[in-house]
């Protein structure tokens, strides 16, 4: 075997690495999705937010430690901070969105996050984007426009609240792989989750009830899945770029449409495919794009 196969064959391994971790993380964030809306039923999405990010990091600590107390530390607290307050507006946002609209309807408009993840990436990170990538990323605009149909529809508080939750989930996800570079998974996550308690603290204690027994053990489930989802996003940045990864996330519209159908009886529009169909062939174009650049 020669040295240019050996090569291409550990390319592939590790690219196979970050769609399964990427995957995995749209994945773990669906199922969370169902149970946010269950738990939403008594307990406001604002404290599901606290408590989620309060058991996520109780999840993340025990783990953490067992690689010493060197997982503390950072030359980046300042950017650790940053990602864990704007994280934590995501959070509350999407969760809040999740009791007001379908469960397809917010993962559509969610697909539209990877698009500005590689506007970003162009100003902050500076990759290099051609005027067919503009094109593309244009393309996925007008498929959020599709999906909204502003003038044809009123747009509800929660399509607000799910482009809110875009907007600063794609920030989050540019210091996220900023932080990749130098931090490990375990100090990145060990963090995000540590600043975020506080900020989600204080928005939940003007809606605070206690939940029950049975809700502490659902709170905890989803803590766990936030822990574990943010975990695979950083293992995936750390193997492969923001651009190439970014269609892996059109699954959590399969996700959101299955999931909603089966525990809440909802079905979605045609719009809601064929928005989602232009997001996902404008980001599949910019991923295939960016592989070819990278393999020239």
């Amino acid at each position: 075997m020669t040295i240019e196969t050996e090569t291409s064959a550990s390319q592939r391994a590790i690219g196979l690495q970050a769609v399964f971790y990427a995957a995995l993380f749209s994945g773990l964030l669906a199922i969370m999705w169902v149970i946010v809306r269950q738990v939403a039923e008594r307990i406001h999405a604002v404290e599901i937010t606290f408590f989620g990010v309060t058991f996520g990091f109780l999840v993340l600590l025990p783990a953490a430690l067992r690689h010493g107390m060197g997982v503390f530390h950072t030359r980046r607290l300042g950017t650790h901070m940053v990602r864990g307050l704007v994280n934590a507006i995501a959070i509350l946002t999407w969760f809040t969105a999740l009791t007001l609209m379908p469960l397809a309807d917010a993962a559509a408009l969610n697909l539209l996050a990877p698009l500005l993840v590689t506007a970003g990436a162009i100003v902050f990170l500076g990759e290099n984007v051609g005027p067919r990538r503009w094109l593309a990323l244009g393309l996925g605009a007008l498929g959020g426009l599709v999906i909204i149909r502003p003038g044809f529809q009123e747009i509800s508080f929660g399509v607000w609240l799910a482009l809110a939750t875009v907007v600063f989930s794609a920030i989050q996800r540019l210091l996220a792989k900023s932080l990749a570079a130098t931090e490990s998974n375990i100090t990145s996550v060990l963090y995000l989750m540590a600043f975020m308690i506080p900020a989600a603290a204080v928005a939940a204690s003007f809606v605070w009830v206690w939940p029950t027994p049975e809700e502490y053990l659902w709170l905890a489930v989803i803590g766990a899945f936030l822990s574990a989802g943010h975990f695979a996003l950083m293992k995936s940045l750390q193997l492969a770029d923001v651009s190439a990864l970014e269609p892996i996330n059109f699954t959590r519209l399969i996700w959101g449409a299955g999931l909603g159908f089966f525990f809440f009886s909802e079905v979605p529009d045609v719009w809601i495919w064929v928005g989602g169909a232009m997001i996902i062939s404008a980001t599949t174009y910019v991923a295939r794009r960016e592989a070819a650049l990278r393999s020239a």
